[in-house]
C-alpha cells in the first residue's frame, strides 16, 4: 500500500509557510482559516505569531516555523483529511498514483475530487462517486488500472489548470506543479 510519508514529502515544500490570504484570511501550510477555522494549530500559530513578531497580523508572508506541536498539527491534519479521508491514500497500492491524487486534493481539494472522478469515469462509466471524497469504488479502480488512469488523471489535472479561471502565471505555476510528477508509471 501507499504510505503518507512519502506522499507528503512530495507536496510539503509546495504548501508551507504562513500567509494572509485577502481572500481566505490566515492559511498556515496549506490549512486555511476560513474553511478549517476549527483545526488545532491556530492555537499554536497565534501563540507564535505573538511571540516572535507581536501578533498574528505581523507574521512576514512564507515564514515557516520550525516548532515541534505546530509540526505535529500539521502532518495530523493532512494524514486524517487529505489522506485517509478525502484520498483513501492508505487503500491505493501504487505510490506513484497516490503521490499524484494526495497533492491534487492538497490543492486543489473540492475540485479535485471531482476532477479525479470524472477521469476515472472514462475507464468505467458505471461507478459510484461521492462528491466529497474519493470512493471505494473509484480506489479499485485506481488499484485496478493504475497506468491508464494515472495518465487520465494527470493530463485532466493539466487540463483543470489550463482551463481554470487563473491569470497565465498562476497557470504556468500550477501546471510545472503537475510536471514534477512521471508523465507515466
Amino acid at each position: 500500500m501507499a504510505r503518507f510519508d512519502i506522499a507528503k514529502e512530495y507536496t510539503s515544500d509546495l504548501e508551507g509557510g504562513f500567509w494572509n490570504d485577502p481572500s481566505a484570511g490566515y492559511t498556515y501550510a496549506g490549512i486555511t482559516f476560513k474553511y478549517y477555522p476549527d483545526w488545532e494549530g491556530w492555537t499554536r500559530l497565534i501563540q507564535l505569531g505573538k511571540q516572535f513578531f507581536g501578533a498574528i497580523e505581523k507574521i512576514p508572508r512564507y515564514t515557516k516555523f520550525n516548532d515541534t506541536i505546530l509540526d505535529e498539527d500539521v502532518n495530523n491534519y493532512y494524514q486524517q483529511r487529505q489522506w485517509k479521508f478525502l484520498s483513501k491514500g492508505d487503500s491505493i497500492i501504487n505510490q506513484t498514483i497516490a503521490n499524484m491524487i494526495y497533492d491534487f486534493i492538497v490543492h486543489k481539494e473540492n475540485a479535485a475530487i471531482r476532477v479525479i472522478n470524472k477521469a476515472v469515469k472514462t475507464k468505467d462509466s458505471t461507478v459510484i462517486t461521492n462528491g466529497s471524497q474519493l470512493s471505494h469504488q473509484v480506489v479499485l479502480l485506481l488499484n485496478q488500472y493504475p497506468q491508464d488512469l494515472y495518465k487520465a488523471i494527470r493530463a485532466a489535472r493539466i487540463n483543470y489548470y489550463k482551463k481554470g479561471p487563473f491569470s497565465t502565471k498562476v497557470k504556468k505555476a500550477f501546471i510545472k506543479r503537475v510536471q514534477r510528477f512521471p508523465v507515466e508509471i
